[in-house]
């Protein structure tokens, strides 16, 4: 395959469009709404040895109620998550809610929406993302 040649993933079609890069970013599970916020790989900001999305949760949240796109409640209520990248594995690392790690359909579109390889993504759960839900089981 030539260089900036794409493949169509629903036609199976090559076009010579310039390949999507692959992104980091934010995660939010509302209900069915995937919502991600994400900056591709090459203007990622650098946190030690990993390329991150610089925006956080908080502000991603706010902007959202903003829009009247999810509910005026808690930032953490819903599950999240946050896909990062090694620079030194060479590897990206999805952490999110169990509730998002649980829907094997979610997973897909979020690797697929971020442009992430299969067999380069580290998907696991992470303290830090647990939504109320997971939280009051937890008890």
């Amino acid at each position: 395959m030539r260089l900036g040649t794409v493949i169509n993933r629903r036609k199976g079609t090559r076009t010579n469009a310039k390949p999507t890069p692959p992104q980091v970013g934010i995660i939010y599970l509302v209900g069915a709404k995937l919502l991600i916020d994400s900056t591709p790989l090459t203007n990622a900001g650098r946190y030690g040895d990993s390329a991150t999305h610089e925006r956080g949760h908080i502000s991603y949240w706010a902007e959202l109620v903003r829009g009247g796109k999810v509910p005026n409640v808690e930032y953490e209520e819903f599950p999240r998550g946050r896909v990062s990248y090694n620079m030194k594995t060479l590897k990206f690392t999805l952490l999110a809610d169990k509730c998002i790690l649980s829907k094997k359909n979610i997973v897909r579109n979020i690797l697929l929406q971020m442009n992430l390889p299969v067999r380069g993504t580290k998907v696991n759960t992470d303290s830090h993302y647990r939504c109320f839900r997971c939280l009051k089981h937890r008890r």
